[in-house]
């Protein structure tokens, strides 16, 4: 299990990950367990939400994991291999946090920051995708090795900025999704998860997130989600203060 604390305004909210332990104090305190795998106990006191998101086996052949790519994904990756992008694995926060921050500030998003990546330890992995010695690209991943799954976190590159060609930017970030892909399973991992999956919506530009993420393979399925009812009430409250933009 994962788990790890943030704030909400003045509140303290424990964040739980793919497993549930339930505890008695659980009923008094904010807490959340999400995406949760385990969940073979039907009493579980805490409101459920379910949620989507699109998931990727990685217990079969890799052959058959690049067999599942689309053919534009497996052409722009082999595209950005001769370009001579490069794709690594390293837990530089503060070179992760600037480059993430700059790309969520000009698509107007919520940005992050060191202490946040901190604060989650040793469950989150860092990415970066590299050309010319300039990163394109980078990912970061909330990862449970008892579980065996890995979950997409966040996501930056450098299509916003008009000094880069998007074309390149593209298929540098699909050749750094596909390493990652690939390096998860090279650990052992059993499930990649690209999310979220926004089932349903009207949403133009969730549609299209949706469609990018179905060209790497994978399933949508159902998440679990459970929240203490001192936490569901605060994230009801918070949602009608940003909707009425008191916050």
């Amino acid at each position: 299990m994962i788990k790890y604390y943030k704030k909400i305004f003045l509140f303290k909210v424990k964040e739980s990950w793919f497993s549930h332990q339930y505890n008695f104090l659980d009923l008094f305190t904010l807490n959340s367990f999400l995406h949760v795998k385990n969940n073979l106990n039907p009493k579980i006191f805490a409101i459920q939400e379910d949620s989507h998101t699109l998931e990727l086996e990685l217990d079969q052949d890799a052959n058959a994991i690049h067999a599942n790519f689309s053919k534009q994904i497996r052409q722009q990756t082999k595209i950005s291999e001769n370009e001579g992008t490069i794709c690594y694995f390293h837990n530089e926060i503060d070179k992760f946090v600037t480059f993430f921050n700059e790309f969520a500030l000009k698509k107007d998003t919520y940005t992050t920051s060191k202490e946040k990546i901190i604060k989650m330890g040793n469950s989150v992995r860092l990415s970066f995708a590299e050309n010319n010695g300039q990163i394109l690209a980078a990912h970061s991943y909330l990862v449970d090795e008892e579980i065996g799954i890995v979950r997409h976190l966040h996501s930056a590159t450098k299509r916003l900025d008009e000094q880069y060609d998007r074309n390149l930017i593209g298929r540098a970030n699909k050749y750094l999704t596909v390493k990652d892909i690939l390096h998860f399973k090279e650990l052992g991992f059993n499930i990649f998860d690209f999310g979220g999956y926004a089932k349903d919506t009207e949403n133009e530009s969730l549609k299209g997130i949706n469609n990018y993420k179905l060209l790497f393979g994978g399933k949508v399925v159902i998440c679990n989600d459970y929240y203490s009812y001192n936490y569901w009430l605060l994230r009801k409250i918070t949602k009608i203060l940003c909707l009425s933009g008191k916050l």
